[in-house]
């Protein structure tokens, strides 16, 4: 279990005794506790507590460094074959850990998703504003991945630990979760949503940051889509060159074009500037493409590391 904190003073024991209480139905287990540079109290709440749970261990960051390196460094150590991922908060009710662990098991999945937005799942006492961008965030994003998700920036989710030694992470973002889809589905990991409800913060002050979030996101989008950037420009330019065009055209039946307008060159440009991009999109696609072929072998690679071990 991996729980990554920032700033959770309010939320620390609450959260870590309502983990303990269902993880303890599970058989044996292990809570991760990363604290990722907090400001307040929340180091201090986790070593009392951990001083008197051993199960608890704590990790932690002398500066922030973002939730996909808190998860990260939790990844690094965890140790049991299938690894649970929450918020600190309780957005989400421990209750699902056994839920997500069951279908894991039952289903011979790789991973499990705790889905608000998947058909059955709920969401309660979230701003509209957040909950409106959360929604078209996860469905972008989850078009770029060419699967059925509803929900890929969510954290609740339980993975076997072989998925997790068989890619190489790299973001340190909330742009972690989308990026761990991304590569477990390219290798052929098996990927299911369960439903949840998603609720609004009790305590504390949500640490999300929905401009740099949902730019990441975009960002994280066009990489694995390119075409969805560069294809949308390149169709745009070349409508505007074929308008321009069909203007100049009517001009000439007319009996009105003046052959030295700039008008003229600004078709031309545009017509051919759009068919370049469009040109480029295609060819960034194609080596978008090759990165499933990375990611097998950077699997093997890891692999073969841990048998050599």
């Amino acid at each position: 279990m991996i729980i990554p904190m920032y700033n959770e003073e309010d939320n620390v024991l609450i959260t870590l005794k309502e983990v303990k209480k269902v993880l303890k139905t599970c058989g044996s287990y292990q809570i991760i506790a990363v604290d990722d540079g907090s400001s307040d109290r929340t180091l201090e709440l986790l070593e009392e507590y951990a001083r008197e749970n051993p199960e608890l261990l704590v990790l932690k960051h002398p500066v922030n460094k973002g939730m996909g390196k808190a998860l990260r460094t939790g990844f690094k150590k965890a140790e049991g074959d299938v690894i649970v991922t929450l918020d600190a908060d309780l957005s989400y009710e421990p209750q699902y850990i056994t839920e997500l662990i069951r279908e894991l098991h039952q289903h011979h999945l790789d991973i499990v998703i705790g889905s608000q937005y998947m058909e059955g799942g709920e969401t309660e006492d979230i701003p509209f504003i957040r909950l409106f961008v959360s929604k078209m965030a996860n469905k972008i994003v989850g078009y770029a991945l060419d699967r059925n998700i509803s929900t890929v920036t969510g954290i609740l989710r339980a993975y076997r630990k072989e998925v997790l030694d068989s890619i190489e992470i790299e973001s340190t973002g909330t742009e972690i979760n989308p990026e761990i889809l991304s590569k477990a589905i390219s290798i052929g990991f098996e990927v299911k949503e369960i439903p949840v409800k998603l609720k609004g913060r009790k305590l504390g002050e949500s640490k999300i940051q929905f401009r740099s979030t949902t730019i990441s996101h975009l960002l994280f989008t066009f990489y694995e889509k390119p075409m969805m950037l560069f294809g949308v420009i390149g169709l745009l330019m070349c409508l505007i060159g074929i308008i321009s065009a069909v203007y100049l055209f009517y001009q000439y039946l007319v009996g009105t074009l003046d052959p030295s307008r700039p008008l003229m060159l600004f078709m031309v440009l545009m017509i051919i500037a759009g068919i370049q991009i469009l040109i480029f999109g295609f060819v960034a696609t194609q080596i978008s493409l090759l990165k499933r072929e990375i990611y097998i072998v950077q699997k093997e690679n890891k692999l073969l590391r841990k048998k050599l071990k």
